[in-house]
């Protein structure tokens, strides 16, 4: 049976409007299916995990919801199904899903094609889509908690400036494989398995989220003008070429800050504030319902 967990806030309550047709279409391709409603945060990871043995979870909501879905998913075994209703959906633009077309996502759902992704883990934590540590984590905390005027974009973009508010760069060593790639100052340093984060921003245009390695990206020392540059330019992905961009893959990470900073996992806060990130890979770790992968870079 497919379960549908649906998150009612995501993206303002974008996805419920469908959720009727969405059970309608299903049913009518033959596919026996329950919705199961969150109520809290984690409350998607409890309902999943309660589930009887050969259930198949649906995330309906945005990257947090299917964060929590697929964090139960790896701890049973489950396939991951998923409608992105969400306000930036980074994990469905990772596999070629439009979010503004939810009759193609529900016949990939239909039609049952499992592929197979990696799950990368920053501190014993699992990520799908990516970690970030420095400035994008400060603003993905501020995301979290703006106002509910704002929406899509322009509820990234106030994270954005709140956090360029309280701006500072920290001392931060950055090791891939076992060897030191950097070391000074920096914006930010994070490990992406997706292409994306923050609903628009192309940290890492060539990530794919199966080919067996971690994208990594570092800015170093930007001040809040050149802060303010480099957005746009990340949003267009034309800012690999900045000197103060480094980017590169690897197996294994270690970030090391000069002090405790906020992290994110799926734009989710890590938690409490701490100065170390133990990054790495596990290959073809999760099975998701999508459509069949296109050819690898690598």
């Amino acid at each position: 049976m497919m379960h549908l967990v649906v998150n009612p806030v995501a993206g303002r309550g974008r996805g419920l409007p469908w959720l009727e047709r969405v059970v309608r279409w299903l049913e009518q391709a033959s596919v026996p299916v329950a919705v199961h409603e969150t109520t809290h945060p984690r409350h998607a990871t409890a309902l999943v995990a309660a589930l009887p043995d050969g259930a198949l979870p649906v995330a309906v909501g945005g990257d947090g919801t299917i964060h929590e879905v697929a964090l139960a998913c790896l701890r049973r075994g489950f396939t991951l199904g998923f409608l992105p209703t969400g306000s930036g959906d980074d994990f469905a633009f990772s596999l070629g899903v439009d979010r503004f077309d939810l009759d193609a996502a529900m016949r990939t759902l239909a039609n049952g094609h499992t592929r197979a992704v990696d799950v990368g883990f920053v501190n014993g934590e699992p990520f799908i889509n990516g970690f970030g540590s420095g400035f994008d984590a400060d603003a993905a905390r501020r995301i979290a908690r703006a106002p509910r005027v704002y929406r899509g974009l322009a509820r990234y973009l106030y994270g954005v400036a709140s956090a360029m508010r309280d701006f500072v760069t920290r001392e931060v060593e950055v090791e891939v494989d076992g060897r030191l790639v950097h070391a000074g100052r920096c914006l930010l340093a994070g490990v992406q398995n997706g292409p994306r984060a923050g609903g628009s921003f192309l940290f890492t245009p060539a990530a794919r989220p199966d080919d067996g390695v971690l994208d990594v990206i570092i800015a170093g020392d930007f001040g809040r003008l050149g802060t303010l540059g480099i957005l746009p330019r990340v949003m267009r992905a034309t800012h690999l070429s900045h000197p103060r961009i480094t980017t590169l893959t690897g197996h294994a990470v270690r970030v090391r800050w000069s002090e405790p900073v906020v992290a994110h996992v799926d734009g989710e806060n890590l938690g409490d504030q701490v100065h170390a990130f133990e990054v790495a890979v596990q290959p073809s770790a999760l099975q998701v319902l999508a459509a069949a992968p296109a050819r690898s870079r690598r």
